[in-house]
């Protein structure tokens, strides 16, 4: 329980600090906020190219398997954080039940949730604080089960999947939006470098890039970045939370073809989250660049010159 408890005050922290600096966690609503320094979260419209593309991403497998059923999907966001994507969902329609163990991150989820413009028009939402193992979900409660971002932070995947299947229906579908930054390679790193270089020497990048002078320099700075993207300080430890990264692509990808029959599988991206919301030109040129810089990375994973360090997978729940 303390390691969950340290979890948890990970994301309280983060949240009470950036609520405090003025921001707001749904992609409607979302103003500047210059406290984002390199993050999506920075401009309403790199939330559009980021978050906006994994909620169509999302919205879409879950459109097709609403297609089969009557009733609106019963679906559990599981690592929700401060509710943006639960919402969406039920704005959509969904009847969505959002689960975290950051009782700040849910506490500002329901604020946002109360005050939704789009209160009476959405379906029924809900959000718990608390332990996923121990939520007391009956069996067969949903129809989906949804993980952005979340499903990393658990080391023993067997476990997880096994509650998965628990809490689904015969027919339910498991949604899985994973960063796998165990993949991030040194070719990644130099590439990001480059662009650092190039977008720092034409002053359009939040952080000075000089040109380096040496091959030392060169090497020390990429290593630099190679950590960074992997969310771990120069010990190795993880610098976001506890459990951050306790599972890498090997462990979630098997877990998850072990329980469910894929459906549906992509591999995503290698960089362009991390880079985009440190643009400083113009918005104008910003905006552009940005869905330049996505566009690019996704071609780049494809072309196999660039590793990806994302994937999208969809699953039905197998025949007994």
């Amino acid at each position: 329980m303390e390691e969950l408890d340290r979890e948890a005050q990970a994301f309280d922290s983060q949240i009470a600090e950036r609520i405090r600096q003025g921001h707001i966690p749904d992609i409607r609503l979302t103003q500047p906020c210059e406290y984002f320094y390199n993050n999506s979260w920075r401009h309403p419209e790199y939330v559009k190219i980021d978050m906006g593309e994994q909620l169509d991403l999302i919205g879409s497998v879950l459109r097709r398997r609403q297609c089969l059923q009557a009733k609106p999907l019963r679906v559990l966001e599981v690592g929700c954080g401060p509710g943006w994507l639960s919402l969406e969902l039920a704005r959509l329609g969904y009847r969505v039940t959002g689960l975290d163990l950051s009782s700040d991150c849910i506490n500002v989820a329901m604020k946002q949730a109360q005050s939704d413009p789009w209160l009476e028009s959405r379906g029924a939402l809900e959000y718990i604080a608390g332990d996923f193992f121990q939520s007391g979900f009956a069996d067969g409660s949903f129809d989906a089960v949804v993980f952005l971002g979340s499903l990393h932070h658990f080391a023993d995947q067997r476990k997880v999947m096994a509650e998965v299947e628990r809490v689904l229906g015969s027919e339910g579908i498991v949604v899985a939006h994973e960063p796998t930054r165990d993949r991030m390679t040194e070719g990644n790193a130099t590439f990001i470098h480059l662009l650092r270089v190039i977008l720092s020497a034409g002053k359009g990048y939040y952080q000075e890039t000089p040109i380096p002078a040496d091959i030392t320099v060169h090497e020390k700075e990429i290593s630099q970045i190679y950590r960074e993207m992997k969310y771990e300080d120069e010990s190795g430890e993880n610098v976001q939370s506890a459990h951050d990264n306790d599972a890498g692509h090997k462990e979630m990808y098997a877990a998850l073809l072990e329980s469910f029959s894929e459906l549906e599988y992509q591999e995503r991206y290698a960089f362009f989250h991390e880079m985009i919301g440190g643009l400083r030109f113009g918005q104008a040129t910003n905006n552009l660049l940005a869905r330049y810089l996505r566009d690019t990375d996704g071609k780049l994973c494809k072309l196999g010159m660039l590793q990806p360090t994302e994937f999208l997978f969809v699953g039905k729940k197998k025949a007994l």
